[in-house]
């Protein structure tokens, strides 16, 4: 979901990512692989998802994991599954523990604590986050843990739409993870995954998309170091690859924009209150650039950031006037105050989403894909990007994870369209290049 923090937070997801199931297949030599050095093993992961048409659903994952030492004990003793309270709903239907001996050792309820999530507590944002923290009961070194979810979502963000993403694990032994999609059989669906094909199904009036891999064979420890840094270098510049598999009602950007353009269309309008303050912050400026420095500056530097996303929240901003009052907003707000109060002296200024972390697939339109909003202002020598969130950044700069990245950029007059940023850290005078729109 759409959910940004200081200075950028990536989109969470809201399901436990355990590995998953297997059946394993003989070598050449008909030996079975030695993993009794690994700490855990993971048997069999299974997530299950199940869409209706009006943006419902469902998803169940389940796992079975091998214990093999004190380091796998400590991974898996508390079980966290993390859900948005007032879309969703989850219901932990068993976690239990296999001893060598046959005993099964269930965790009563009463293990079972709900509260806000940890991204919450430590960071200037509220919202619906929450997680279910489970203590798994009787768990030692040989033991089998085994659990099963259900997550219900009862409010869709988009009624009438729906998206999915999801990554498979490539770290540990894995002997086998499956993931399985349900949609309705003649619902027009975008999806892609490069790199593991799905067995496709139709089970009645529902299309069934299955996906299975698997992870065999332990990583040195330079691989895993090389991994690492890589993954480290491409998070720093917003480079992280798209999600393994992806999944979207959405036909086009423009669609998602449209979507995403409704919702900010009123909450941008200029109020009495915001024309009076653009009137004063402008007085005595030469020209529109001067404007919209001055502008920027006071919404840039006066606003703090506190990110506030509860439902619908993760995407639509609080209007302009509200986040005037408050002095504070979080990416969506502060955009959507600099828009208005550009608006109110004659300037537009065009909403972008972008991703502060991944790259984005432009073959899958989906608001998914974005986790962050900065402005856009065209003149006549080109376009001026704007990102008020880091507050003391000078005008016209972006980050490095939002240069020469993808963005949605949505005009009043025009259909949405994906646009490169410039890949320089100060945007002067460049005219964007547009990417051909899905």
């Amino acid at each position: 979901m759409f959910i940004d923090l200081r200075p950028f937070i990536v989109c969470l997801a809201f399901a436990l990512t355990i590995h998953g199931s297997y059946a394993q297949a003989p070598s050449k030599s008909n030996s079975k692989p030695d993993y009794s050095t690994e700490a855990f093993v993971i048997e069999q992961s299974s997530t299950r998802v199940v869409f209706e048409n009006d943006g419902t659903g469902t998803r169940e994952s389940s796992a079975r994991i091998r214990i093999q030492s004190d380091a796998g004990v400590q991974r898996y003793a508390l079980l966290t599954f993390s859900y948005q309270n007032s879309t969703e709903s989850v219901d932990i239907d068993y976690v239990r523990v296999h001893k060598p001996d046959g005993s099964v050792v269930p965790t009563p309820a009463e293990n079972t604590q709900d509260m806000a999530t940890e991204i919450t507590r430590e960071s200037p944002f509220y919202s619906d986050l929450r997680e279910k923290h489970v203590a798994v009961k009787g768990l030692s070194v040989g033991d089998v843990l085994e659990f099963d979810t259900h997550w219900r979502a009862t409010k869709p963000l988009v009624p009438g739409q729906f998206w999915y993403s999801y990554s498979f694990s490539h770290d540990g032994i894995i002997l086998q993870e499956q993931l399985a999609v349900s949609v309705p059989r003649e619902r027009p669906l975008k999806w892609k995954s490069p790199e593991i094909k799905p067995v496709i199904t139709e089970d009645g009036v529902r299309r069934i998309f299955t996906w299975t891999s698997s992870q065999l064979e332990h990583k040195s420890s330079e691989q895993e170091k090389t991994e690492t840094e890589t993954k480290l270098y491409e998070a720093e510049r917003g480079k992280l690859p798209p999600a393994d598999v992806q999944i979207s009602t959405f036909q086009s950007w423009a669609e998602v924009g449209q979507w995403y353009g409704s919702l900010q269309q009123e909450r941008v309008k200029p109020t009495p209150e915001i024309l009076a303050k653009a009137a004063e912050l402008t007085k005595g400026a030469s020209d529109d650039n001067a404007k919209i420095r001055a502008i920027y500056k006071y919404v840039s530097t006066e606003f703090h950031y506190i990110g506030i996303a509860f439902g619908i929240g993760r995407y639509q901003p609080h209007a302009a006037a509200e986040v005037l009052a408050n002095q504070y907003g979080d990416c969506k707000d502060k955009q959507t105050l600099l828009s208005s109060l550009l608006d109110a002296v004659g300037i537009k200024a065009y909403p972008a989403l972008l991703s502060s972390s991944h790259e984005i697939d432009p073959d899958v339109p989906s608001p998914g894909q974005f986790d962050h909003v900065i402005g856009m202002v065209l003149q006549p020598n080109g376009a001026v990007w704007l990102d008020t969130t880091p507050e003391v950044a000078p005008y016209a700069y972006l980050l490095s994870p939002l240069r020469g990245k993808q963005a949605l950029v949505i005009p009043e007059d025009k259909p949405p369209t994906l646009t490169m940023t410039p890949a320089d850290r100060l945007l002067r005078r460049r005219r964007p290049s547009r990417s051909k729109q899905s």
